[in-house]
């Protein structure tokens, strides 16, 4: 069964508004995330080059 509806400009309006607000909710979530992974990113550098000078450190301490 098929079922039809109308639909004015007035509904056309409110749908418009509703993805344009959703557009700019996902954009704005996007930057947020990107941020983020940044922070996730230079932590991950930091923490390996932690890793990298402690295990140089016993290298060298072994070694002397």
């Amino acid at each position: 069964m098929e079922q039809r509806t109308n639909w004015n400009d007035e509904r056309l309006d409110r749908l418009a508004d509703q993805v344009d607000r959703v557009a700019t909710e996902v954009a704005a979530l996007g930057k947020h995330m990107d941020a983020r992974f940044d922070r996730l990113q230079n932590a991950m550098i930091v923490t390996l080059a932690s890793i990298l000078a402690a295990f140089g450190s016993a290298m060298f301490v072994i070694g002397s």
